[in-house]
C-alpha cells in the first residue's frame, strides 16, 4: 500500500471534509500558525491531522482523521507522528489535545494517542453552553444575586476603560497565587468584545473582571461540531476569563457580573445568542460554582479531557512535499 504523508500549506481544500465543520473554513486559506499534514493513499486524500502552534510554543492538536477504507493500517499513528514532528519545526515546545467526554470518536482517539506515546488523559475542566436570554432570566432570579445587584452604591460593573491606577491594580491581582493562569484585560484586549465585557468595582476600586468576545475555534471543535439545536445562525460569545479578588468570593458578586454581561449580550446579540465558557481544574471553586449554579440552566455541559504529547524535540526540517494536488 502506497501511503504518502504531505505537509499541506495554504489550501487544504481537498482534505477539508476530514475535520470538524467549524474548522472547515480554515481549509481554504490556512493561517500561518496552523499545521496540517495529509495522508494520501493511491493518489487520493485518506487522512488529515490539523492543529496550531501558539505564540508561547504550545501546540494543540485540533483533529486527526482517517477515512474508513484506510483505517486499521497504522496510517493514523504515522499521520500523528508526522504532525508532531512538523510542529517541532514551527517552534512548538509542548503538545496537547483536548476532547469532550461524550465525543463519539473518543475511544479511537485515546487509543491512537496511547500508541503515539501521549499521556493518559486527565479531566481538564468544563465547557458550558447556554442561551443568553435564559441565563439572564435564571441568574437574575437567584435571591443572593438580586440582593447584591440592588446595592449599586457598593458594586458596579463598568466598561473596559482602564486608568493607570486600574492597570496597576490589575497587575497586583494577577500577582496573587489565586490568579494563576489568568491573563487580565490588558493582555486579552485584542480578542475582547467590549460591549459584553466588564470591570467589577467595589466602591470605585477595581476588584475583578469578566472578559468575553467572539468564540475561538478550539471549543467549537471539542464537541465534534455538535452544540444545541437551532444554533447554526446564533451568535456565539465566549467568556474567556472571570476573576474576582479572593476577599470577595463569599459574596455573590461574581455571579452578578456574569448576569450583567449576559444582559448586555441579550441587548446586542439577542436572547437566542449563545454564551459559552470554560473553567479549568486549577480553579476548583469556579468548577464547583459552575456545577452547582450554571450547569442546571445550561443547554449543554461538557467535561473536557486533556492528553499531553511526548517532549518535543526541535528536529531539522523533514523532507516532504510542500503541497499536494489531486487531479
Amino acid at each position: 500500500m502506497d501511503v504518502q504523508l504531505v505537509c499541506l500549506e495554504n489550501d487544504v481544500g481537498l482534505f477539508a471534509g476530514m475535520t470538524f465543520p467549524h474548522l472547515r473554513p480554515l481549509a481554504q486559506k490556512l493561517p500561518s500558525s496552523w499545521v496540517a499534514v495529509g495522508a494520501v493513499v493511491g493518489g487520493l486524500p485518506a487522512g488529515l491531522a490539523l492543529g496550531l502552534v501558539a505564540d508561547d510554543g504550545q501546540a494543540e492538536l485540533m483533529s486527526v482523521f482517517v477515512t474508513a477504507r484506510s483505517r486499521r493500517r497504522g496510517i493514523g499513528k504515522r499521520l500523528l507522528e508526522t504532525w508532531m514532528a512538523e510542529v517541532g519545526t514551527k517552534g512548538a515546545r509542548s503538545i496537547s489535545v483536548r476532547f469532550a467526554e461524550r465525543g463519539e470518536r473518543r475511544p479511537a482517539l485515546e487509543a491512537l494517542l496511547s500508541a503515539a506515546g501521549w499521556s493518559e488523559p486527565v479531566e481538564d475542566g468544563l465547557v458550558v453552553l447556554g442561551r443568553s436570554g435564559a441565563m439572564v432570566e435564571a441568574v437574575g432570579g437567584w435571591a443572593p444575586v438580586s440582593e447584591r445587584l440592588s446595592k449599586q452604591s457598593l458594586y458596579t460593573f463598568d466598561p473596559l476603560n482602564l486608568t493607570e491606577a486600574d492597570a496597576q491594580r490589575v497587575d497586583s491581582l494577577l500577582a496573587l497565587s489565586d490568579a494563576k493562569q489568568m491573563h487580565g484585560p490588558l493582555r486579552l484586549w485584542p480578542q475582547l468584545e467590549q460591549r459584553v465585557s466588564c470591570i467589577v468595582r467595589r466602591e470605585g476600586e477595581l476588584i475583578g473582571w469578566v472578559l468575553a468576545g467572539p468564540s475561538r475555534q478550539r471549543w467549537s471543535a471539542l464537541s465534534e461540531g455538535r452544540t444545541t439545536q437551532d444554533t447554526q445562525d446564533a451568535s456565539l460569545i465566549e467568556y474567556f476569563e472571570a476573576y474576582l479578588d479572593p476577599r470577595y468570593w463569599h459574596t455573590a458578586i461574581a455571579v452578578g457580573a456574569y448576569h450583567h454581561c449576559y444582559s448586555r449580550q441579550v441587548e446586542f446579540f439577542g436572547p437566542q445568542s449563545l454564551a459559552l465558557y470554560y473553567t479549568g481544574p486549577s480553579r476548583p471553586r469556579m468548577v464547583h460554582l459552575t456545577r452547582r449554579r450554571f450547569a442546571p440552566i445550561a443547554e449543554r455541559v461538557e467535561t473536557i479531557w486533556r492528553s499531553d504529547g511526548p517532549p518535543v524535540n526541535m528536529p531539522q526540517e523533514p523532507k516532504r512535499e510542500r503541497k499536494f494536488h489531486v487531479a
